[in-house]
Formats: C-alpha cells, sequence, structure tokens
C-alpha cells in the first residue's frame, strides 16, 4: 500500500493520508523496507519522491498484489453469493466467434456459478493487463518487443493465423475474380493501432508493396466501429478469417479475393509463470486444450 501510494502521489505526507496513517509512521515503514532489502527505493528531490530503479520493481510487484489482494476480495464475494469461481479472460479477436465462444458455452454448461469476464483488444493491451494481475490469462500472442520473462504461453494445436481482406457487401471490388493490391491503393483501411502484432505484418506487408507512404488509416480494435464504418463506406479491413466468416454469414461483410502475403502462428493461452491459478481458471483451461471442431481460430 505505501509504495503504490508514493508511486501515486510522490509524497509522504499525501502517501500518508491516502493510507489513513502518519507521515513518521509512513517514514518508519519505507525505511524498515529500505534496511531489509539494503537498498534505497525513493529518493528525495525538489518535485517530491521519485522512485530509484529498485524502487521501480518493487512497485510494479506491490501493484501486482493489490491487484490480486481485489481478485481475491471479488472471487470470495462472489463465493459467498453461491458462486464457485471467478475467471478474467482477455482475448484478441480471431479466437472469439468460434474458439472461445464454444468452449466457454460448454464451459458454462458444467459450470454455471463461475463468473466470467471477458476483454477483447490486441496483445501488446492485453499482456500489461495481465502482469498487473487484472487479467487471469489472455488469449494471443507476445509481441517481439514484450518483456515475456514472467509469462508462460500453452499452445493446443491450432492452425496458423489467415487473414483476409473485408469491405461491405456491394463494395465495387466484391465482384472482382481477383483483387490486385494495386485495386487497394487509393482505399482507406481500418487496422488495429500500432503495436500491435497484426498490424506489424499488415505494415510489413504493405511496405513491400510500396504502399505506406501515402496509406490512408483509421485506426481501432473495435469491431462494431470497424462494421460500422465499412456499412457507410468504400473502406476495406484485415481481419481474421472466423471473424470475416461469421460476418459475412449474417451478410454484414464480404470478403474480398486477395491473398495476403503473411502469416501469423495462432494465439496461446498466456499465463503469469508465477500465479497460482484458481481451480476455476484450471478447469477452464481444460476446455480449450482441444479446439472445437471446425476451428480455424485467428487472431
Amino acid at each position: 500500500m505505501l509504495l503504490n501510494a508514493l508511486a501515486e502521489y510522490g509524497s509522504m505526507g499525501r502517501a500518508a493520508i491516502a493510507m489513513h496513517t502518519t507521515q513518521p509512521a509512513a517514514s518508519q515503514l519505507l525505511q524498515q523496507l529500505e534496511e531489509r532489502l539494503n537498498v534505497k527505493l525513493f529518493e528525495r528531490k525538489q518535485r517530491g519522491m521519485e522512485p530509484t530503479i529498485y524502487g521501480e520493481v518493487m512497485i510494479r510487484y506491490a501493484r501486482s498484489f493489490v491487484h490480486d489482494f481485489e481478485h481475491a476480495e471479488s472471487e470470495i464475494a462472489e463465493l459467498s453469493k453461491g458462486a464457485s469461481g471467478f475467471v478474467r479472460i482477455g482475448s484478441v479477436i480471431g479466437p472469439v466467434p468460434i474458439l472461445l465462444t464454444r468452449s466457454l458455452l460448454a464451459f458454462k454448461v458444467d459450470h454455471p456459478q463461475v463468473r466470467i469476464s471477458i476483454d477483447v483488444g490486441t496483445s501488446d493491451t492485453l499482456l500489461p493487463c495481465l502482469n498487473r494481475g487484472e487479467l487471469d490469462l489472455v488469449f494471443g500472442r507476445i509481441p517481439d518487443h514484450f518483456d515475456s520473462k514472467d509469462l508462460e504461453i500453452h499452445f493446443f494445436g491450432m492452425s496458423e493465423q489467415v487473414s483476409v481482406v473485408i469491405a461491405r457487401p456491394g463494395h465495387r471490388l466484391a465482384s472482382k475474380e481477383k483483387v490486385e493490391f494495386a485495386d487497394l491503393f487509393d482505399l482507406t483501411w481500418i487496422l488495429h493501432p500500432i503495436g500491435s502484432p497484426a498490424r506489424s505484418l499488415i505494415e510489413n506487408a504493405l511496405k513491400k508493396k510500396n504502399m505506406t507512404a501515402k496509406l490512408d488509416i483509421v485506426e481501432t480494435v473495435s469491431l462494431l466501429v470497424t462494421t460500422s464504418m465499412l456499412e457507410s463506406s468504400d473502406m476495406i479491413s484485415v481481419v481474421p478469417r472466423d471473424v470475416a466468416m461469421h460476418y459475412a454469414k449474417y451478410g454484414m461483410v464480404a470478403i474480398l479475393p486477395i491473398e495476403l502475403p503473411f502469416s501469423m502462428v495462432s494465439p496461446g493461452i498466456v499465463t503469469r509463470e508465477a500465479k497460482v491459478l484458481s481451480p476455476a481458471v484450471l478447469k477452464l483451461l481444460s476446455y480449450f486444450k482441444e479446439p472445437p471442431e471446425e476451428s480455424s481460430t485467428q487472431g
């Protein structure tokens, strides 16, 4: 609590108030911690108290502890109401239509009292939430630039990602037998934000086609935003094939006849190595070990 408060307020006095204690007591607590670790955790400067490199490490672990404690409180509250667990899932969009949906539906039939929370985003935004203890597991990939030393990723024999280009039904390119990259040059692309693994692959492919200099891009991870903008314009987007087929089934998008020159490893389930998984999480993981039939999950 003290480390979190000092990191947030940068002042021993304000941190003490936030902890409902006195400043001398808070100062003594910090001193005892520094003596035990034999390092300086904070330095007093004109702008207030700033963490040292050792302090930043302790703050990271303190924040993770607070999130884990808050999760424990939520889980205990759910158990007291008759629930049998609480699982917080983060997922990239690819697994949602088939693998995630089918597995969760099967799990809920067998475990109706387990409460499940699902956040959908990109791997580069979900993994920090996992590290902070805000999620129990993430369906995604570990980006090349991401520090993965505290993470484990489990693959269950799923196929490679296949991504496709989509547009609105009736788009002038939807009726062509074959679409070339040159046909897409003047169109506006709806893509994930910079930093996501999918965005990096798409940009590298477009760079090889000399298409990045004047590319018109709208960035979003929201499928609602994507489908709404496609419906009302000639914009295009790149999404996992399972996602495209799901929306095409309901006549919301058309899959353009162009083959993208890249592939991605299918997402796996990422967890923290040091995190002891709850019985509910362990039960849920068993439902993902065998992908549902007819799944070609991408993300």
